[in-house]
């Protein structure tokens, strides 16, 4: 007997609105996008990467900007701290050192609308931040545009879009994403003058004086799609809940990830 052919994978492009939308907002919203099932897994895999990250971990911390770095150049990774406390508020990237986090990141549901997005048939994994805002401890992430962080270990940092997948459900009571409508039609932003030069990548506030942001409320399992230049912050968790992202950033296929350039820096004699 024949076998039966086999059924032909669903689609997760953009639609025509969709596009739309992004053209014109900058960002775009889909909503249960994977399952709790799904999230649990997801979850898990996070909390086992951080604990493994920071157990034992006496590595010396820098202040840059408005964060606390410890970077791991064994392992590849940098760990974002809580300011001085133990509390960890992000790690990038992280595939490398997580398969079914890596697998994740190349989801039709996520690379899918990504073709769009950069206008490349393969999209490929530039880079992978885990954001995490605990209960009662998760801080500010400043105004800022992602392109001016990137552009200097990019081939070309306008080609690169973020998938961020909820792993919580998130509102303002718990430092939900708040986003600038539109920005992302001004290109790249004035920065910051003042601080250190990684502090510099901020968003200069007096730039977006009289602008309202607006918080991007979502549930667990939804999915958030944006560019390099949309205008964006989050406040910080004021509530008992956790609010846990992972954000998936890709480029056209055959480019260094932002791993590749991190160890290249790091392997340079000192």
């Amino acid at each position: 007997m024949a076998s039966s052919p086999a059924s032909p994978q669903p689609s997760y492009r953009l639609l025509a609105e969709e596009q739309r939308a992004l053209a014109e907002d900058g960002f775009l919203l889909r909503t249960g996008v994977f399952a709790a099932g799904e999230l649990a897994s997801l979850c898990g895999a996070c909390e086992e990467l951080v604990a493994d990250l920071v157990k034992d971990r006496k590595a010396r911390r820098h202040q840059f900007g408005s964060y606390v770095f410890d970077h791991d150049g064994l392992r590849g990774v940098t760990i974002k701290w809580e300011g001085d406390s133990d509390v960890v508020h992000g790690i990038e990237p992280f595939a490398h050192l997580s398969p079914p986090l890596r697998a994740f990141g190349y989801d039709g549901r996520l690379v899918d609308p990504m073709r769009d997005l950069i206008g490349d048939p393969w999209p490929e994994l530039f880079t992978e931040k885990l954001n995490l805002k605990r209960p009662r401890h998760g801080g500010v992430n400043p105004l800022h545009q992602d392109f001016p962080y990137w552009e200097p270990v990019s081939a070309d940092a306008s080609r690169i879009a973020t998938a961020m997948l909820f792993l919580d459900d998130a509102s303002p009571v718990n430092g939900c994403l708040e986003v600038l409508p539109g920005s992302h039609r001004r290109g790249r932003w004035p920065t910051r003058t003042d601080g250190d030069p990684f502090k510099q990548h901020e968003m200069d506030p007096a730039a977006c004086e009289g602008f309202a942001m607006q918080p991007v409320e979502a549930r667990a399992g939804d999915v958030l799609f944006f560019g390099p230049f949309l205008v964006h912050q989050s406040a910080p968790n004021r509530s008992e809940r956790q609010r846990r992202a992972l954000l998936y950033s890709y480029q056209p296929a055959g480019r260094p990830s932002l791993l590749d350039e991190l160890r290249r820096t790091w392997s340079r004699p000192r």
